[in-house]
C-alpha cells in the first residue's frame, strides 16, 4: 500500500470510530482533507473493501513463498582436472538456453536469485549483495544447495558459507574466483556474463548498448527494465585478475553471434570466445554423470 493510500485508509478508520481527525507519522490530519463527503458517508463499506484487498495480497504473497520447488538431484563428485565448471551469470545472451543441459556435465555455479526465478538449482549459489542474500535466505534456498557470500556483518544466516576474505568483487567475478581457488577447476564455461548493455533491438554491444542487460530486470531486488546499463569496468578488471592469476586455466566465454568479449580479455591466450553452437558441440563431447 502506497503512502497516500495508507493515509486514506487511516482517515476511513477514523470516521468509523467517530473521529474527525487522525494521526499519521506523528502529525494530526483532518479527515475532510482526505475524504469526500460521499466517502465519509460510505466509510464502513470502503474500509471493508480495503481490508479485503489487503488480506488477499498477504495470502497471495504467502502462497508464492510457500510454493514447493522441484529440486533435481545433483552429483557433486567431479574431478576438477577433467570436468568443467559452468559459471551462470544473468545477462540476456543466455536467454532461451536450457540450463538443464548442464546437468551431469560438470559443476555448476549460479548467482543471486537463479533458483528462485528459474527453478534451476546449481551446485553452488553466489550472492554478494547483503539485501539480496537476506532475500534468498528468506526463501530457504541455503537449505537446498551450497551458498556463498562475503564475511560481512549484515550476512547473519548461519546457512551461508562465508569466504575467508571480503574481496569486494561483484557476483560474476567472485563466482569465477571461487571456481578457481576454492574448487580448483581448470576448465570454465562462462554463460551470461555479457559486460555490455543492450541496444534498442536487444543486441549486446559495447558502445550502443545503453540499456540494462539483466534477465531479471524489473523483478524483486533488481532495477527496472527502463534503467540505463550497469557500469562494467569493475567486472572487467576483476575478471582480468582472474585470468591473469590463473594462466593454466581455460576460460570459454559463451556468446551470441556478432557479440564479443571486451578487448582486454580477448588478448589473453587462455580466454576464448565461443558461440552457443560451438558450446553445444563441446557439451556433446563431455561425458555425462548419472544423477
Amino acid at each position: 500500500m502506497g503512502r497516500r493510500s495508507e493515509q486514506r485508509a487511516k482517515a476511513l478508520f477514523a470516521v468509523i470510530q467517530g473521529h474527525s481527525q487522525f494521526v499519521f507519522n506523528t502529525k494530526t490530519r483532518l479527515v475532510a482533507d482526505w475524504l469526500t463527503p460521499e466517502e465519509i458517508a460510505n466509510a464502513d463499506k470502503l474500509w471493508k473493501e480495503i481490508e479485503s484487498k489487503r488480506e488477499k495480497s498477504v495470502k497471495q504473497k504467502h502462497e508464492t513463498v510457500a510454493k514447493p520447488l522441484v529440486i533435481p538431484s545433483k552429483n557433486y563428485n567431479y574431478n576438477q582436472d577433467k570436468s568443467p565448471c559452468f559459471i551462470i551469470a544473468n545477462g540476456e545472451s543466455r536467454r532461451n538456453f536450457d540450463l538443464h543441459q548442464l546437468k551431469g556435465k560438470g559443476y555448476v555455479i549460479g548467482m543471486n536469485v537463479l533458483p528462485i526465478v528459474e527453478n534451476f538449482w546449481p551446485d553452488a549459489l553466489i550472492s554478494v549483495d547483503i539485501a539480496t542474500v537476506k532475500y534468498i535466505c528468506e526463501q530457504n534456498v541455503p537449505d537446498k544447495l551450497e551458498m556463498w557470500s562475503y564475511p560481512r556483518g549484515g550476512v547473519k544466516d548461519p546457512r551461508v558459507r562465508k569466504l575467508e576474505k571480503d574481496w569486494g568483487w561483484s557476483s560474476g567475478p567472485t563466482s569465477t574466483r571461487i571456481a578457481l581457488e576454492y574448487k580448483q577447476f581448470k576448465t570454465l564455461y562462462i554463460l551470461g556474463m555479457d559486460f555490455f548493455g543492450l541496444t534498442k533491438d536487444g543486441t549486446v554491444a559495447e558502445k550502443s548498448g545503453t540499456r540494462i542487460n539483466n534477465m531479471y530486470k524489473g523483478t524483486t531486488r533488481y532495477r527496472s527494465a527502463n534503467s540505463d546499463r550497469t557500469y562494467f569496468g569493475n567486472w572487467l578488471n576483476q575478471m582480468k585478475t582472474n585470468v591473469q592469476n590463473h594462466p593454466n586455466a581455460t576460460f570459454y566465454h559463451v556468446v551470441r553471434p556478432n557479440m564479443t568479449s571486451p578487448a582486454d580479455l580477448l588478448t589473453k591466450p587462455n580466454w576464448i570466445d565461443i558461440t552457443y553452437d560451438q558450446f553445444q558441440e563441446h557439451l556433446q563431447k563431455i561425458p555425462k554423470k548419472d544423477s
